[in-house]
């Protein structure tokens, strides 16, 4: 039997309503990626233009040896962001490999 691996990479661009400093950014952001890694077990950080304050890059990374598991984590996440009230989700780039 062949061990799979399946690891799940997405690309988010979200846009902060109503954001007035990057402390306020990063407070929000803070948040919002503890939430997601305490919910669903994924490693998340933040890339890009760190000096915007109404924009963030966020990578988010999964695995298991399940590619629907790792499908079904990276939906949740899309959900979480959908319905969260501080960030509007502007793009999703995902793959699975």
């Amino acid at each position: 039997m062949a061990n799979k691996l399946f690891v799940g990479r997405c690309e988010l661009d979200l846009y902060i309503e109503n954001c007035h400093s990057l402390k306020e950014k990063r407070r929000i952001i803070k948040s919002i990626k503890e939430r997601l890694r305490n919910q669903y077990n994924i490693a998340i950080c933040e890339y890009g233009d760190l000096s915007l304050w109404q924009r963030v890059q966020l990578a988010v990374i999964t695995c298991s040896n399940s590619k629907g598991i790792v499908d079904s984590t990276i939906m949740k996440v899309r959900d979480f962001l959908d319905r969260a009230h501080a960030v509007s989700l502007l793009n999703f780039k995902c793959d699975i490999q």
